[in-house]
């Protein structure tokens, strides 16, 4: 899927508005059922949050003409990208496939259960033909309990609220549409859902692959960078998706081009052998993760050296 083949898909709801429905569910804090449970909600609020995050939809998909759409695996930190997650599913983001395919799932009820205890929300758009379902953090700031004292204006005066209420904002973080789960802020999920640990076991099958290439003379180096999230993506990333590693580049040609490549010439240290690479340095780890994602670039036309960490190819390689 791609940016405009996402616009597409998004596209048939806002055309489909009167005909498609929108239901909310929660994912409760700290239960033994994980099932999401729906939330009985009143006819026009849920007309209201339809219009509230198909616009929601429109700003943050639909209307950006600097959108990319990459896999969460060979993501490379560029600013407006949204990641498909293609990688091991936490048991909590399963949750949004049970809302799609059942259609039995209980009722929150709300005598036994506070508004507090609501760690997030699902909220699915569509119909029996095709579903979108956006997954929203409710974060504390949003739930407002019996505690505090808040007053709501009525009329000429304000008059006390004498029970919890929820403020629903127009972010969320993932979205699920054509059996693709979409990670909208890559931030929000480093947080959550376990994806630390998932990340650094997918991190440690690159690490691998760069031990069995016998290029690094202290590969106990690179196991240091695996607790710090920043690096475990790169390693991921070089897992799936190293050109380097892809084609076959020797350790030959990879220590010859350290020493003529401009930006690494002095900065990537050899044994005394010069046939494998000693990373001692900080510089010299990024500047090596950076080869073997081959970000170091030089022009055909100008003959200029480049360093480029958003490529996107022109061999007209297929997107997931």
């Amino acid at each position: 899927m791609n940016a405009e083949e996402l616009k597409a898909a998004i596209q048939v709801y806002y055309e489909k508005y009167d005909e498609i429905g929108v239901s909310v569910y929660a994912i409760l804090k700290d239960q033994d059922d994980v099932r999401p449970r729906k939330i009985d909600i009143e006819a026009d609020s849920l007309k209201g949050l339809k219009d509230l995050f198909l616009q929601s939809l429109r700003e943050c998909i639909t209307n950006r003409d600097d959108l990319s759409v990459l896999n969460l695996s060979t993501s490379d930190e560029r600013v407006n990208a949204i990641y498909i997650y293609d990688i091991e599913l936490p048991t909590e983001l399963s949750a949004m496939e049970v809302v799609v395919k059942s259609d039995d799932l209980p009722l929150l009820d709300l005598v036994d259960f506070d508004l507090s205890s609501i760690k997030a929300l699902l909220i699915e758009i569509g119909n029996n033909i095709g579903q979108i379902v956006l997954y929203k953090n409710m974060a504390p700031v949003n739930i407002f309990g019996r505690a505090s004292f808040f007053l709501i204006k009525s009329r000429h005066r304000l008059e006390k609220i004498d029970d919890e209420f929820l403020r629903v904002s127009p972010g969320f973080q993932l979205l699920r549409i054509n059996d693709k789960l979409l990670v909208m802020d890559l931030n929000a999920i480093e947080r959550s859902f376990g994806f630390h640990e998932i990340i650094t076991k997918e991190a440690a099958v690159g690490i691998a692959s760069i031990e069995s290439m016998e290029l690094i003379q202290n590969p106990e180096a690179l196991h240091e960078l695996l607790d710090d999230i920043k690096y475990a993506r790169r390693f991921t990333k070089i897992a799936k998706a190293s050109p380097v590693m892809k084609a076959g580049i020797t350790n030959s040609s990879i220590i010859s081009f350290c020493k003529t490549f401009p930006k690494l010439i002095g900065k990537i240290r050899l044994n005394d052998k010069e046939d494998k690479i000693v990373l001692d340095t900080k510089v010299s780890k990024d500047l090596f993760i950076k080869l073997l994602m081959d970000d170091f670039l030089t022009s055909e036309l100008t003959h200029y050296h480049y360093e480029s960490l958003a490529k996107d190819s022109a061999e007209g390689v297929q997107e997931a």
